[in-house]
């Protein structure tokens, strides 16, 4: 699964450049540790040393003749510029047509993801937020911050019905266990919690460690695992936790896998660098992305770990598993955002290379690290440190 530690970029505006036989785009391949390897696609003077295999709409495939690597490009559908102005930190999407995203100027700003309308500002944080995200039902926002605090946000009315407290270090990150009744964060005070909705309440602290907490997610693996089980009765304000697995990501770099119900941890890794982002791929195999940029495979069943890639130095800053269903029998990957302002799919088996599929890029960033990328029904979407949100067909990326 793991790469040659090499990959192909294009211009970042390749989709604008190339609008006749006259223009051309700049492409480069670099291998990881080495200098890069400059070339143009387009034009009237061909480059033997990267080719244009296809071109359609939104998408553009190249080859760098001399590795035999090759890459499909994709552009984005839409480009939303005018929601923030300032560095986009984080994002979520719902099914129902809304976004939701925060900015380094600490606006928090539901919008439509048809035409990037703002709708909403949800003010009450004290400083600055660090995580948004939507709940199942589309229309309800859950924020955490700087101010240690999480908020339950109404998203059509922009009202804050619910204020978690409780964290004594700023929160990083949320997941959403079911539903929604119950949520756990994750913060810069080295500890896990599992919090009431309802309630407004603190039931637990099910994770501690000494390290600052950067990432979390969660699964299902009923069916899957068995997981410990809780002896004593759960909390009458506890719900859906069975069956569910936490997957946390610490800045000393420990990754931990924990069963909700039973607090226990089941599995601990070590990597020696910074873990930035985390995500479930399958029920039971999720991945996680470092600070020196690799991307490594965690198998809750098997309790191991397995390279997944290691072409680029850029640190990883957002993870997304994606699957649109379309292409049975090639089971699932991520994408994955990096500081350098690649965002690239990953097959998360070894099929991709016994088909021969080409690595695929979401392009338009310049540069700009891609902090989160969120997903709906037909789209995927990316925040960036340019300022802008931008909007990708899923049935454009072909894998």
């Amino acid at each position: 699964m793991s790469g040659d530690g090499s990959i192909l970029v294009i211009q970042s505006d390749w989709h604008d450049s190339l609008r006749d036989n006259n223009t051309s785009a700049w492409v480069f391949h670099k291998r990881r540790g080495e200098g890069a390897q400059y070339g143009k696609v387009g034009g009237p003077v061909s480059d033997d040393t990267f080719q244009v295999l296809s071109r359609t709409e939104r998408t553009i495939s190249v080859k760098h003749q001399p590795s035999g690597m090759s890459t499909v490009f994709v552009a984005p559908v839409a480009t939303f510029s005018s929601i923030h102005l300032k560095s986009v930190v984080s994002l979520g999407v719902g099914e129902g047509g809304l976004g939701v995203s925060v900015c380094t100027e600490n606006k928090l700003h539901v919008w439509e993801t048809e035409t990037g309308i703002i709708r909403r500002t949800l003010e009450g944080h004290l400083f600055d937020v660090y995580t948004c995200r939507l709940f199942p039902s589309g229309i309800v926002v859950l924020s955490g911050g700087g101010d240690m605090q999480l908020r339950v946000w109404d998203a059509v009315t922009g009202t804050c019905p619910v204020i978690l407290k409780g964290h004594t270090g700023a929160v990083l990150d949320t997941a959403i266990v079911d539903r929604g009744k119950n949520i756990i964060s994750v913060s810069k005070d080295g500890t896990a919690r599992l919090w009431n909705c309802g309630q407004a309440k603190c039931i637990d602290t099910i994770f501690s460690v000494e390290s600052v907490i950067n990432c979390c997610a969660i699964t299902d693996v009923t069916g899957v695992l068995n997981l410990p089980t809780r002896a004593e009765p759960l909390d009458e304000l506890e719900h859906c936790t069975s069956g569910k697995l936490l997957l946390v990501g610490c800045e000393e770099g420990s990754a931990h896998l924990i069963a909700v119900e039973s607090r226990e941890v089941v599995a601990s890794f070590s990597f020696g660098m910074s873990i930035l982002a985390a995500c479930w791929a399958t029920p039971s195999r999720g991945v996680v992305g470092l600070s020196d940029g690799r991307l490594v495979l965690l198998d809750a069943a098997t309790k191991t770990t397995q390279p997944l890639s290691h072409d680029s130095a850029s640190p990883v800053e957002s993870l997304c598993a994606y699957s649109d269903g379309s292409q049975e029998g090639r089971g699932g990957g991520v994408l994955t955002g990096r500081r350098d302002g690649v965002c690239q799919f990953y097959w998360t088996d070894g099929l991709a290379n016994e088909l021969s599929l080409s690595p695929c890029q979401l392009t338009g960033s310049d540069c700009d690290p891609v902090y989160r990328i969120a997903i709906d029904r037909n789209y995927i979407y990316t925040a960036s440190r340019d300022a802008c949100i931008r909007k990708y067909r899923k049935k454009d990326l072909g894998v």
